[in-house]
């Protein structure tokens, strides 16, 4: 069932709400294929308490009512983050977030947008896919605990 969801800006206050959907998000997306000494490096890691204190406004979130249910960002012609929390995946939200994006990008003078992905997110392929993305590259990243997995590159011609 696809909800009713508008799409603003994050705010300072919004940043503990962005932390808990990009872990939940990542948790779902990749724990199903990733090797437990990744996950366990990624949890050790902590990305996300670092990262969105310090890009919050930068982040467009979706949400529905006052819940944020996903979140999505750029940096030049690459889509940084596009999350949207487990419960509330395959109802149009990731679509309309990529959508946001894919108009920033533009607007910055881009005319292709980039995303990278990890092998381990099994769901991602298809769903870039469906709204024209074509791999470009792989490129393997060796992991703290010595695992090298391989990091997707998809690209999509932006319309003028």
């Amino acid at each position: 069932m696809k909800l009713a969801v508008q799409t603003r800006r994050a705010v300072e206050a919004d940043v503990p709400a962005l932390i808990d959907l990009a872990q939940r998000s990542w948790l779902s997306g990749n724990c199903e294929m990733a090797p437990i000494e990744a996950v366990r490096d990624w949890i050790t890691d902590d990305f996300e308490s670092t990262r969105y204190p310090e890009i919050w406004h930068k982040v467009t979130v979706a949400e529905h009512g006052s819940r944020i249910l996903g979140l999505t960002s750029t940096d030049g012609r690459e889509v940084a983050d596009l999350w949207v929390h487990p419960s509330f995946q395959r109802r149009g939200i990731g679509s309309i977030l990529l959508r946001v994006a894919e108009e920033e990008i533009q607007l910055a003078g881009h005319h292709t947008a980039r995303l990278c992905y990890t092998e381990y997110n099994v769901a991602a392929p298809r769903f870039y896919r469906t709204h024209g993305y074509t791999k470009a590259g792989r490129s393997p990243e060796t992991l703290p605990c010595g695992i090298v997995r391989d990091v997707v590159v998809m690209e999509k011609k932006l319309n003028s």
